[in-house]
């Protein structure tokens, strides 16, 4: 799936731009219309805050790079997202949860876009979820930061980290504490559809598929297993997650048909993720269900999800009267 032709400019963290104390070696934007950027900030400069903080008080809170300068930020975003993983303390809460959304974003982009699904990704998405785990230790709370970050992201960059936390909160309330086995889930949940790296098409972009398109789509998460079988390290657990998201307990999912005891368990909490996200997030042919509204949604859809974890889930996300 090639680069949405429409997607010029990548929007970056100042917080974290502010540990880039040297000239820079990339252009820097904001934006003036929906298509029109005006740079800056040039290559070989120094960055002005006080300018910036004008641009602030303007109401400028997004600041852009070109797609072609994007990976000499996010190489610069890895190396930050070890020294998070390393040791949280060097960093506030507000830069590590924007490092988290920036890390995440290269990494889908690398992944999604430009179809790099390889052992640096996986190692980036490790990182991500490790973060968002330390995050969500401390701060509960800190994680819908995270989340609220991510509004004006492309769809699958949202829905790949909002799986990944909602997956990892269900373990949780399902008991599963060993950070182990949430890193696997959560990565499991990262990567979960990064077989739609190899469609042929935009999924964001039909409102309803062709039988083609439809049988295409099915293949996604045989797909993605593949991708990642072949990268050194990855668990199979991990590769179960992916493959599995979209089985169902009533034996009509895909790709394979599998039925309820046949299914891996944090599969089923994948697919619950998954669903929730893909239902409460604004596409581009519908508006977003509210929260009760996609559970509801999802508990009329009998047999296609654990009825055991649906309902932990919903006392989850749901106010506990309405749970």
């Amino acid at each position: 799936m090639s680069e949405p032709q429409t997607r010029t400019h990548i929007d970056i963290s100042l917080n974290i731009l502010k540990r880039f104390n040297r000239a820079l070696n990339f252009d820097i934007y904001i934006q003036r219309t929906e298509s029109s950027y005006t740079k800056i900030f040039k290559k070989g400069d120094l960055i002005d805050w006080d300018r910036v903080t004008l641009y602030e008080d303007k109401g400028i809170t997004h600041f852009y790079l070109t797609l072609s300068d994007y990976e000499i930020y996010g190489n610069f975003v890895e190396r930050l997202g070890d020294q998070l993983v390393g040791n949280s303390k060097k960093f506030s809460n507000t830069e590590a949860r924007e490092l988290l959304r920036d890390l995440a974003q290269f990494t889908v982009h690398e992944m999604i876009d430009k179809m790099n699904v390889d052992e640096r990704a996986v190692y980036n998405a490790t990182n991500v979820v490790e973060g968002c785990l330390d995050i969500l230790d401390k701060d509960p709370k800190g994680i819908l930061g995270i989340m609220s970050m991510l509004s004006n992201q492309p769809y699958i960059m949202k829905h790949s980290v909002m799986v990944s936390i909602f997956s990892v909160l269900l373990a949780k309330a399902h008991g599963i504490n060993s950070e182990t086995n949430l890193t696997v889930i959560g990565l499991g949940a990262f990567l979960h559809d990064v077989g739609v790296s190899q469609l042929t098409f935009d999924p964001e972009d039909e409102d309803q598929l062709t039988p083609e398109q439809r049988k295409e789509m099915n293949r996604h998460p045989e797909v993605g297993r593949q991708l990642l079988d072949r990268i050194r390290g990855i668990r199979s657990e991990v590769l179960q997650i992916v493959v599995q998201h979209h089985e169902q307990p009533n034996g009509a999912g895909y790709p394979n048909g599998l039925r309820d005891n046949d299914i891996y368990p944090p599969a089923k909490m994948v697919s619950i993720a998954d669903t929730f996200s893909s239902l409460i997030t604004k596409r581009s042919y519908r508006e977003g269900f509210s929260v009760s509204e996609a559970v509801n949604i999802m508990r009329e859809s009998v047999g296609k999800f654990d009825k055991g974890l649906l309902d932990q889930f919903s006392k989850i996300v749901l106010p506990k009267k309405a749970s």
